[in-house]
Parts: C-alpha cells; structure tokens; sequence
C-alpha cells in the first residue's frame, strides 16, 4: 500500500516537470572552432580562436559572445512562439537575422551555425550536425 501511495506521490510530482519541458526548446549555437562553413582557419597564428567580434542574440535576451570552443546552448525557448535570431558584429549591430518557430521542424533541439556567406543554418540536431555537440 505504501509503495503504491509513494509511486503515485511521484507521478505527480513528475508530471507537471515532464509537461514543462515539452514546452520548451532549445538552440545550440556550433563553436567557431567546430564550424565547417566557415572560408578561413578558426585557430590565429598565436593560437587563440578568431570569432571575429560575433555575438548572437534570440529575441529580447541578452547577446551571448559567440562560442570559440564548445557549442553553447540557449534554452528555455517557448515552442509555441515565434522567435527572432540574430547574429550581431563586435559593435552590437545586427548582421542578419532569421524569425523561427519550433513548430516548423519536427524536433525541440535546433542546430545553428552562421559562415558569413551562407547565412545563419538552422536545422534540427541529430547526427548529420556533429558541429553543435549538443550535450
């Protein structure tokens, strides 16, 4: 009796956390060193990482330094939303810019990566975007 009055305690405890994140999405944003779009070396002679002054920003939130080494994760997007992604110059001034809904791609987990040339890609993570290392 007991066991059954802990497990359900649990489950509805659980449910509300599981229905929450169902409702939330999450952009990974490739490293610059990961990038294979970009037309020249990520690595500088002195060994640093070249981003080139970039920033990134989704809808009202703070830009984010672009990232040199390690993918960086923005979550907590409502899926049902339309959102605004902006790639920014090192002065803050908007480069290009893309209007998204999660409802549009059939996952959660989006992968972006911006080259300058192409423009900003966004597609959903899975194997064939092993620049995002989503972890």
């Amino acid at each position: 009796m007991k066991t059954r009055l802990v497990a359900v305690i649990l489950a509805l405890i659980a449910g509300p956390v599981t229905i929450a994140q169902e409702h939330t999405g999450t952009v990974w944003v490739a490293a610059r060193i990961d990038a294979p779009f970009f037309k020249e070396p990520a690595t500088l002679p002195n060994g640093e990482i070249n981003s080139h002054g970039l920033k990134i920003r989704i809808d009202k939130q703070p830009a984010e330094e672009w990232p040199k080494r390690s993918s960086l994760k923005i979550e907590g997007l409502d899926i049902t939303q339309l959102h605004v992604l902006a790639v920014l110059d090192a002065k803050g001034r908007p480069i290009e810019s893309i209007r998204f809904k999660f409802s549009s791609y059939q996952s959660t987990s989006l992968c972006m990566l911006y080259d300058g040339y192409q423009g900003i890609g966004l597609q959903e993570t899975s194997r064939h975007t092993p620049w995002c290392k989503c972890r």
